[in-house]
């Protein structure tokens, strides 16, 4: 089944920052927005499978650092 599309108008601002962050993850913007939007609703099931996994390895290290404590 394909997924639902949504238009969206971003400040000139918003989309430099997206576009400039794309470059530098080498993600894709749909990717980076499905992300941003399904944490922002708390909905993490939703996230993009590389967006979990990044955010894994950075729970991993905070609870790396509170053991060496």
């Amino acid at each position: 089944m394909p997924r639902p599309q949504v238009a969206i108008r971003l400040t000139p601002e918003l989309m430099d920052k997206l576009n400039s962050y794309v470059e530098c993850t080498g993600t894709s913007k749909t990717e980076v927005i499905v992300g941003a939007l399904a944490q922002y609703l708390n909905c993490t099931e939703s996230m993009p499978f590389s967006q979990r996994v990044t955010d894994l390895e950075r729970r991993v290290e905070e609870l790396e650092e509170l053991v060496k404590k």
